[in-house]
């Protein structure tokens, strides 16, 4: 029987919770998902292998003996290779050392296949760190993990591609969730992803890449998108590169899962070591990038092993790689020779942005995640008081150089590259709790907006959890109208209709996906109630038709001791449905707020001072007027006004303070009358 995406969600998120806390920190992650990955190979493997059986001896009308079955086993064309000796079978066998059996198995899967390279990047036998030989994950703990996964069977014919991509996503979410601060590093939230990708809209024959793709969440989101939209993801290729070799073997299975066949590459700097390149040593350029690149990083310019270094080789390393023109980049990205001027050394915001915009094709277009710093910091050209004063008397001046990210910001405005800016809520993305922004570069823009930047203040809408700030569908599709009308009224009702369908309907998929993980959570609970539930009735049978006081007195026992064990998980089924119940009223009030931001959308583009406090189209002129400073307050009204507050409302609320004052007081004196301290 297939497995639903919930039943495998909970299997693979318990295979996490065998795994937690015997690692470093949030490597478990690395190891769980490779493992998933190396079982759904062999199961795969395993299963064309059958059908290619089966399929001969239909044409040939007869059933083949087990020996023969086993040569056309190894004979049989496969998507991915597995040799003899690292397969699921050889790994569950072992008895004694199965880390050891596990990686030498990986690692001989990866060697067979080159699109595979750099996949298992996890090592089963490490040693523990106390020097006694023993491995750091316990022969127990793996047989148990190798238990657990064989449970299921991965393969095609028990969990079909599109569910096993979505169980692996919603396990890397699962883990980010886990991780708090340090997801940064694998994994964008969806819902900032899906909106880039909504407006950049992903076209067959696009070539997609993300510089810093940690799990590789934007090429899938792309590739969904133009399943969406009734094309093979296949119709558009994707490229990503990945510093970390482990969230970059995470981007790879992610990958495969997908059907994607992404090239990516690991282990290298996007800035000091892009590993895209033409012939003659530029970027290659692509036709999509979206990227969320480190924020602010003051080691940008350092090989991945040099940023290790103590201070002041670090110190000797930055004289050495900047020279009078800034850093010195030997791929024509920035600096001398360029329009751009070479980023500071201490933030490497515009490193990221100058690389993205140089790996963009003639009409490429990118979505980019960025702290709202690269939107104001950065000084224009001044001229100051030296303090000195000439023989007249008069203040002597200089003129101060504008510092490089003003010069950097104004070259990308002054080139009309800029397309858009949209502020997001505080708080959305894993451990970065300064301000972020989404910035829509353009290589090639409608005429009428050349000399236009539309400027959307999104901080307002988002849904508050605990750890984090959500944007919720409907806060998207706010983004989505506003980017899609670019100031025009009149597209707006067709935008929303547009979008609001589509919301809603991924509200309702949501909806039940989650009553599905809660039935899956707490299914063994109901297997145990139900299980209780049959015993009572037939000890109530049993009582009932007692034939002595002392057997009716016996069974009343039995049955006063089931009713009190099913108290436990009737009290977890209670517990199910109140969430079930939650998560259904969350998800329609959600259907009734898309409606209801779909009519304030309309509402707001009929009333132009409305809309001057949510999206502005502005022109190249006023921006030069605000040197070249993006700051979106400067444009939007942004002010927040406090709820207005009737005299009436105000006055019933006093009364009624006043009578729990006195009703408060009226209960203190009793109780200190009762307790003797008054007469």
């Amino acid at each position: 029987m297939r497995l639903t995406l919930q039943e495998l969600e909970n299997h693979l998120w318990g295979a996490a919770n065998i795994l937690r806390g015997k690692t470093a920190g949030q490597d478990y992650k690395n190891y769980i998902l490779s493992l998933m990955f190396y079982k759904r190979l062999c199961d795969q493997w395993e299963n064309e292998a059958d059908e290619a059986i089966a399929e001969l001896e239909r044409q040939q009308g007869q059933k083949f003996t087990e020996a023969q079955k086993a040569v056309f086993r190894a004979r049989g064309e496969h998507r991915f290779s597995i040799p003899q000796g690292a397969r699921w079978g050889d790994v569950k066998a072992a008895s004694t050392n199965i880390g050891e059996t596990l990686t030498r198995a990986m690692r001989g899967v990866a060697d067979a296949n080159e699109e595979l390279r750099g996949v298992f990047t996890v090592d089963w036998n490490q040693p523990a760190p106390d020097g006694s030989g023993k491995p750091l994950i316990p022969n127990e703990v793996v047989h148990a993990l190798i238990q657990h996964f064989d449970q299921h069977d991965l393969s095609n014919k028990n969990v079909p591609p599109d569910v096993l991509g979505r169980a692996y996503e919603y396990l890397i979410k699962q883990f980010a969730d886990d991780a708090g601060a340090k997801a940064g590093e694998f994994f964008t939230p969806p819902e900032v992803v899906d909106t880039l990708v909504r407006i950049l809209e992903p076209q067959p024959g696009d070539t997609v890449y993300d510089p810093t793709c940690g799990s590789g969440g934007m090429l899938v989101h792309a590739a969904d998108f133009l399943r969406e939209h009734g094309h093979h993801a296949t119709r558009a290729r994707y490229f990503g590169q990945e510093m970390n070799w482990g969230n970059a073997a995470i981007g790879k299975i992610n990958s495969v899962l997908h059907g994607l066949e992404a090239d990516i590459k690991a282990g290298a700097s996007t800035i000091t070591d892009p590993q895209f390149l033409e012939p003659d040593g530029r970027v290659k350029k692509f036709s999509l990038v979206l990227a969320n690149f480190p924020f602010s990083d003051e080691f940008w310019w350092l090989k991945p092993e040099q940023q290790t270094d103590d201070k002041k080789k670090k110190e000797k390393l930055k004289q050495e790689i900047f020279g009078k023109e800034g850093y010195k980049d030997s791929f024509g990205r920035f600096g001398r020779g360029t329009a751009f001027r070479s980023p500071p050394a201490a933030y490497g915001d515009y490193a990221f942005i100058l690389h993205i915009l140089a790996s963009l094709a003639g009409t490429g277009r990118a979505g980019i995640v960025c702290p709202q710093g690269v939107l104001f910091r950065g000084q224009p050209e001044v001229e100051e008081e030296t303090g000195e004063f000439d023989d007249d008397g008069n203040p002597k001046m200089k003129r101060r150089k504008a510092d490089d990210e003003h010069v950097i910001r104004r070259a990308l405005l002054d080139a009309r590259l800029i397309d858009a800016v949209i502020s997001l809520p505080l708080n959305v993305f894993y451990g970065a709790g300064v301000p972020a922004c989404l910035v829509i570069l353009r290589k090639e823009r409608p005429a009428a907006r050349r000399d236009q930047v539309l400027l959307v203040y999104a901080a307002r809408h988002y849904r508050e959890l605990s750890a984090q700030n959500e944007l919720r569908p409907q806060d998207v599709m706010r983004i989505l109208v506003h980017y899609h009308a670019y100031g025009d009224p009149s597209k707006v009702p067709g935008l929303v209709a547009q979008d609001s369908r589509r919301i809603r309907e991924l509200i309702t998929q949501r909806e039940e996906d989650e009553v599905g993980r809660l039935v899956s959570e707490y299914e063994p609970h109901a297997e145990k109630l139900a299980a209780l539930d049959g015993e009572i009735r037939d000890a109530q049978a049993e009582r009932d038709a007692a034939p002595t006081t002392k057997a009716r007195a016996a069974a009343e026992a039995k049955l006063a001791k089931l009713e009190k064990q099913r108290g436990k998980p009737a009290a977890k089924i209670a517990e199910r449905d109140q969430r079930i119940a939650e998560g259904r009223r969350r998800a329609e009030d959600d259907r009734q707020d898309v409606i209801r931001v779909g009519e304030e959308l309309v509402a707001i583009y009929a009333d132009a001072d409305e809309l001057l406090k949510h999206a502005r189209v502005v022109s190249l002129g006023e921006i030069e007027e605000n040197e070249f400073n993006l700051n979106i307050p400067r444009y939007i009204d942004t002010f927040e006004p406090e709820r207005r507050v009737e005299v009436g409302d105000a006055l019933k609320a006093l009364g009624d303070a006043e009578d729990t004052m006195r009703e408060a007081q009226a209960a203190l004196s009793q109780l200190l009358r009762q307790a003797g301290y008054l007469a």
